[in-house]
């Protein structure tokens, strides 16, 4: 999972993408990878994430082995002129003019190729003993709906300038992309109707762009909590008595209408069982993929503990183990 360079994490909304991302970068980062997470959306979710100070353009290690930057199109555009025609100056100036206001807006596909240019810097700058700076770039991309699009953002520029350097770092980006040895797009869902659909959906649209999808990372499941005997009760209609008298015999008194809530989450939570069940088999049989299932993580809110649990079950199955990991 981790061999390629590059990992474009996209996922329908909702589905925990950039806690995924996060948690695929700091495994990385244990398993001793320089690594760098990228974010490209402005959103400063990442942040959040890890509980740092604000995100910017600028590259910072926040934690040993694991740096962190979110990728501003208008600071993109600034530095591909100074690189290549070397006006800081002049290229802030541009940045804020008009003129590239409506050309952004015109070909709004140019702000794509600036992110994507900006990662493509990244994977191959090198340090000055002429060692790769980072081994892993993992990129919190944008969600399935907009990943085909963004993808394609290059190859469109391509379509549009004929010669001269923004052609040859369009066609270099879409080299990038296309290498399956350096580049892997790496799907995120949930065992849920929607997030499978769009799945289906985007693997297809990936595939018919070339580009390498990597093991499909199923994220939130449920464990199941009861054994055969109890899944057995509750499907058989267990009346709220009969279960507060079975409490009861443990040591556990409530009432009948505590019993009946009781009855009702658990009912609840076998319903989930069969529909992650049901969701598996459609995911089975449209794609092609290995799949890593990730656990639901129970918290006040999501953070580095929640980020850690992930990236332990990622190392575990990265290193042939088992992929259960205690979630609670």
């Amino acid at each position: 999972m981790l061999d390629p360079r590059l990992l474009i994490v996209t996922g329908k909304g909702g589905v925990g993408k950039s806690t995924v991302a996060a948690a695929l970068a700091v495994a990385a980062a244990r398993t001793g990878r320089r690594t760098c997470l990228v974010e490209v959306e402005g959103r400063q979710t990442l942040h959040h994430l890890f509980e740092t100070a604000p995100w910017d353009f600028a590259e910072r290690e926040f934690r040993p082995g694991l740096w962190g930057l979110s990728i501003d199109p208008d600071a993109s555009l600034a530095q591909y002129l100074e690189m290549f025609y070397g006006a800081r100056r002049l290229s802030k100036l541009v940045v804020g003019s008009t003129a590239v206001e409506f050309a952004t807006t015109a070909a709004p596909g140019i702000k794509d190729v600036l992110l994507i240019g900006k990662v493509k810097e990244i994977e191959r700058r090198r340090d000055p003993d002429g060692r790769l700076r980072y081994d892993l770039i993992v990129v919190d991309a944008p969600p399935t709906g907009r990943i085909v699009r963004f993808l394609r953002a290059p190859e469109a520029t391509t379509e549009l300038v004929a010669v001269g350097p923004i052609r040859s770092q369009a066609q270099a980006v879409i080299d990038l992309l296309l290498d399956w040895d350096r580049t892997r797009i790496q799907l995120v869902t949930m065992l849920e109707e929607m997030p499978v659909a769009e799945t289906v959906e985007a693997a297809a649209a990936l595939h018919g762009l070339g580009v390498a999808v990597g093991p499909l990372l199923v994220n939130r499941v449920l464990p199941a909590r009861f054994d055969e005997q109890s899944r057995k009760a509750l499907i058989d209609d267990l009346l709220p008595g009969e279960l507060a008298g079975i409490l009861g015999e443990v040591g556990i008194e409530v009432g009948e209408d505590a019993a009946a809530e009781l009855r009702d989450l658990g009912a609840g939570h076998l319903q989930r069982l069969d529909l992650q069940q049901r969701m598996r088999e459609s995911l089975d049989d449209a794609l092609a993929l290995p799949t890593l299932e990730l656990p639901y993580v129970y918290g006040a809110q999501f953070g580095p503990e929640v980020v850690s649990v992930i990236a332990l079950v990622i190392e575990d199955a990265l290193q042939g183990g088992s992929d259960e990991v205690d979630a609670t």
